[in-house]
């Protein structure tokens, strides 16, 4: 999948009261994926995924609300959704590809 399809989907990163989203993906699914969430404060962590550009939205697994390491299978798109921000929260989450 090309990556404007997903930049067309999400104009940019989306920081607010409620809720921040960052984009994660690849253009072409890897052989294995590893997910890192990094939590600093209260806040919840969802990772989503899709199959296919038209698929709707997916969670991969309960959301998360303490700093963990993941292993998944590829997925064509993939995205981290927090919410339940406290004030002074911190959400990182990075993706490394063929692991």
């Amino acid at each position: 999948m090309a990556a404007e399809i997903l930049l067309d989907n999400a104009k940019t990163d989306t920081v607010g009261r409620d809720v921040s989203i960052r984009i994660i993906g690849s253009q072409i699914a890897p052989a294995r994926m590893s997910v890192q969430i990094a939590i600093s404060g209260d806040a919840s962590v969802e990772i989503q995924g899709r199959l296919h550009r038209n698929a709707p939205w997916a969670a991969v697994g309960p959301p998360h609300e303490q700093s963990c390491l993941l292993y998944i299978d590829p997925i064509w798109s993939l995205r981290a959704v927090s919410t339940r921000m406290a004030p002074g929260a911190c959400v990182s989450v990075w993706a490394a590809w063929s692991i």
